[in-house]
């Protein structure tokens, strides 16, 4: 990486202060005849000093610091660079005039190194802000001036002056809502609640009119029952011999001359409307945020047409609460509207399965599908002798007699070994 740059503007003054000191030379004794009067008799004076001499830096570019402009001229064969040793872990800084040191390399130690760079940039940075300071404070600049012609201004928004009328409000309510409740069963801390109340509404009116062709319609209240009371949009209208017709920007419309396919409302995005000729084209890019439904009232009710597909019917689609009722189905259900069932459902428990892991208000519980039933046990069911139907009942077979005659049979760590062992699966 290079230690050294300097500035075009450096080299050009660096050019032209040497060719200065050798034009003065050059003029000969009446330069030096002049200068010879202005000093002692006493003090011996070089002839072919420059006024602004060139001294070399003492040391590598990394830790000199250059104050002289002129020193930081640097030529184009002479390269420097800075390469990180890994086997002693230091940093040599090294300046080459092709393959020859023109200088003997400098190590530094990692910390010697980043204390130097840091430094250095510190230094670049305050003197950066230190010349932006010193701008400043000469005075104002000079802008440039932006000359915008009658013509032009009356070409895009049209003849007009500007007009802006802002009406509103803003309310802002700010206090403290707290309560204290001297519960000696409490401890002290929760005795004491509250916290800071604060809201603020605003309501914003503001007719814009940039020319007779740009228009900002702006209506904007906080407590607006639905987003579609808050309005926003940018109207430019065109005149009769431009392309651009009309152009709106936020709240639109989209209105349909044809009875067919209706219009939309309340849309919020682009609106263009453009003629070529007789052609006229309107085109709009937009968000919708209304919806249209339409109600049919016949005889004081109202009524909604729907269609279902064949496929999507939900005929014998039923969940039954265990094979006893579904064997039973087709019995009950025969004499409709009258249901023959001699089983009353009173109470039922609805366990919703944890996926999250959670323990808290958590119980375990083991569904078993053939509880009651009697198919699967019994050689001959029992049957109720006014209706014909079996009777479902937690000794239709011996399923809960050998579980809880099982020892552990309530534990959680020795569920799944039981009902397995019974030879049951999951």
């Amino acid at each position: 990486m290079s230690l050294t740059r300097f500035s075009f503007y450096t080299m050009l003054k660096f050019c032209a202060t040497q060719i200065f000191c050798l034009c003065m030379n050059a003029s000969g004794y009446a330069f030096n005849e002049t200068h010879a009067n202005l000093v002692s008799k006493d003090t011996i004076v070089n002839p072919n000093a420059l006024p602004y001499p060139i001294n070399d830096r003492r040391g590598d570019a990394l830790s000199y610091q250059n104050y002289n402009t002129f020193n930081s001229f640097q030529p184009s064969n002479l390269k420097d660079s800075v390469v990180y040793d890994y086997d002693s872990k230091r940093y040599v800084v090294y300046e080459k005039i092709g393959n020859v040191y023109y200088r003997t390399p400098i190590t530094y130690s990692f910390n010697e190194y980043w204390a130097l760079v840091n430094r250095r940039a510190e230094n670049d940075y305050f003197q950066s802000r230190a010349n932006t300071t010193s701008l400043l404070n000469r005075g104002k600049f000079i802008k440039p001036k932006l000359a915008l012609g009658d013509d032009l201004f009356n070409r895009l928004f049209g003849n007009g002056k500007i007009e802006i009328s802002p009406q509103g409000n803003v309310d802002i309510t700010a206090g403290y809502q707290g309560q204290r409740i001297d519960n000696p069963t409490l401890p002290e801390a929760a005795r004491k609640n509250g916290g800071l109340d604060f809201q603020m509404n605003a309501q914003l009116n503001v007719n814009a009119n940039i020319g007779d062709k740009l228009k900002f319609p702006i209506n904007y209240n906080t407590l607006a029952n639905f987003d579609l009371d808050n309005q926003l949009k940018l109207d430019y209208t065109g005149k009769d011999d431009e392309i651009i017709k009309r152009f709106e920007a936020g709240n639109i419309s989209f209105p349909s001359k044809g009875t067919l396919i209706p219009g939309a409302q309340q849309l919020f995005g682009l609106k263009t409307e453009l003629q070529f000729g007789k052609l006229f084209i309107t085109a709009a890019l937009a968000n919708q945020k209304s919806q249209r439904q339409s109600v049919n009232l016949q005889g004081g009710t109202a009524s909604t047409p729907f269609e279902i597909k064949a496929d999507e019917y939900e005929e014998n689609r039923h969940f039954l609460l265990s094979q006893y009722f579904k064997d039973n189905y087709n019995k009950v259900m025969s004499n409709l509207p009258a249901i023959t069932s001699p089983v009353q459902i009173l109470r039922m428990e609805v366990w919703v399965t944890n996926k999250t892991g959670t323990t808290t208000n958590t119980r375990d519980v083991v569904g078993l599908a053939d509880l009651g039933e009697t198919h699967p046990y019994l050689p001959a069911p029992t049957i109720n002798v006014l209706t014909g139907l079996e009777i479902p009942y937690n000794g239709a077979n011996d399923l809960l007699t050998n579980i809880i005659n099982r020892a552990n049979a309530r534990d959680p760590a020795f569920v799944y070994n039981n009902l397995v062992g019974l030879g049951l699966n999951p």
